[in-house]
Formats: structure tokens, C-alpha cells, sequence
């Protein structure tokens, strides 16, 4: 997976200073100590594996819920022509649509979901790093729901919140605790409101001292086998 630039990243936190940078995990792309930056960059990284796994052919779209900086929109547009970046704050995307004329991709704020996308429409919707942000689950996955087509997948990584994140947040310099859920509370919940859960892989390493889980769900009403394993152990990317 290809990696953005200091260049873009400086220029990013320049246009979305305080707690937007900080929740777009600027801070931990361009830290100064390297095991946090190589943290950062890792589950991306698993999550682009887990993009080109599920996607053998190419895509009609992928919807990108809380996008961000953008980062994960080049591995999006190499298994979809349609790419759907969705965030309430677009500026550091929308930049990097335009320094990297990124044909594809489309910006919307969350509000406009339901209005611009349509029904059955969406092959993927990626949702990383984001899902802990947010109070009302249920409205977040009836909308999911709405615009997958019937079979389509939900994929994500989470945060664990354990101690070893914890430490981790504060080294990278996040201040203030803007998560309202947890990895564990945030699956049990997609897989009660209608997805099944067909893999989970988390990373680095397995609890406790997972740092994140990057899972995988597919519509349905009850659970999948899932494949459960650490990030060394269970996903070459």
C-alpha cells in the first residue's frame, strides 16, 4: 500500500488543525517515533489486504464512512471504478483527490448519504477507524444496510481501547478521550443489527495486546464462522 507523503500529510494538518488532524491520525502518520508511525500505517495496510481479498473482480463501489484523509482512497480505486468518500470534515480528502487527480472518487458529507447514494447500489463500505465515534449505531447501520447490494460487506478496524492503545494514543499526542465504544462493544453490536461477521484479524498481535481489529461482515441476520487470529499470524498483506 502506498504510503502519502510527509508533504501531503503536513500540508493536511495545516488545513484541519486540533481534533479533526488528530482523529484523521495525522499526528501518528508523521510521529517521530517509528514503531508508532509503522502502528499506524499497519492496519492500513491489513485493511487494503482485506479490500483486494474480498474483491476477485472489480467492484461497482466502495464507500469510504469517515474517510478522512483520504489514505485509503488509492487502495479503494484499485478494486472499484467508483469510490465514495464520506466525512463531515472533506478538506484534507478533497486535497488529495485534487494533488493526486484521483478519478473516481466523489465527496459527500454524511447528511447527503441517504439523498445521493442509492439504494442497493454499494459493493463495500469501509468504515476505519470511525465506528467508535459515533452514539447512534443504529442509524449508522440502517443506512449501511440501505445502500449495500444484498450480499455486500462491511469492513472496518476498530480500536481496542486496551491499555496497550491507550499508551499509544498518548505517545502519538491525541489529548482528551473522543471514543464512546470499544472494538468488542462495536462488533457485538454490528453483528445484533443484521451483519455476520466472516473474519476478524487483530492487529498486531492477539489480545491483549491487540492494538486494533480490522474484521469483516457480510449482510445477514446471524453469525458467521469466523476466522479469528492475529495480524502476524493469519494476513500476509
Amino acid at each position: 500500500m502506498k504510503r502519502l507523503s510527509e508533504q501531503y500529510l503536513e500540508r493536511m494538518a495545516e488545513m484541519v488543525d486540533g481534533k479533526p488532524s488528530g482523529e484523521m491520525a495525522i499526528p501518528s502518520y508523521l510521529h517521530k517515533n517509528p514503531a508508532l508511525r509503522w502502528m499506524a500505517w499497519r492496519r492500513l495496510e491489513v485493511v487494503a489486504g482485506y479490500l483486494q481479498s474480498i474483491a476477485p473482480s472489480p467492484l461497482d463501489a466502495v464507500m469510504d464512512f469517515g474517510c478522512g484523509t483520504g489514505v485509503l482512497f488509492p487502495p479503494a480505486l484499485e478494486v472499484s471504478t467508483r469510490v465514495i468518500g464520506v466525512d463531515l470534515v472533506l478538506d484534507a480528502a478533497r486535497y488529495l483527490v485534487e494533488a493526486e487527480n484521483l478519478c473516481g472518487v466523489e465527496l459527500l458529507t454524511p447528511d447527503r448519504i441517504d439523498r445521493d447514494i442509492e439504494p442497493g447500489s454499494i459493493d463495500v463500505v469501509l468504515a476505519s477507524e470511525v465506528l467508535e465515534h459515533i452514539e447512534d449505531m443504529e442509524s449508522t447501520m440502517q443506512s449501511f444496510h440501505r445502500c449495500l447490494k444484498p450480499g455486500g460487506s462491511l469492513l472496518v478496524s476498530l480500536p481496542t481501547e486496551g491499555w496497550i492503545y491507550r499508551v499509544g494514543r498518548r505517545l502519538a499526542g491525541f489529548d482528551g478521550h473522543h471514543h464512546v465504544h470499544d472494538a468488542k462493544s462495536i462488533d457485538a453490536k454490528i453483528r445484533r443489527l443484521g451483519f455476520s461477521r466472516t473474519r476478524l484479524t487483530r492487529v498486531p498481535l492477539p489480545d491483549p495486546f491487540a492494538i486494533y481489529w480490522v474484521a469483516l461482515y457480510e449482510t445477514g441476520s446471524a453469525d458467521a464462522p469466523s476466522e479469528i487470529g492475529s495480524d502476524r499470524a493469519t494476513e500476509p498483506v
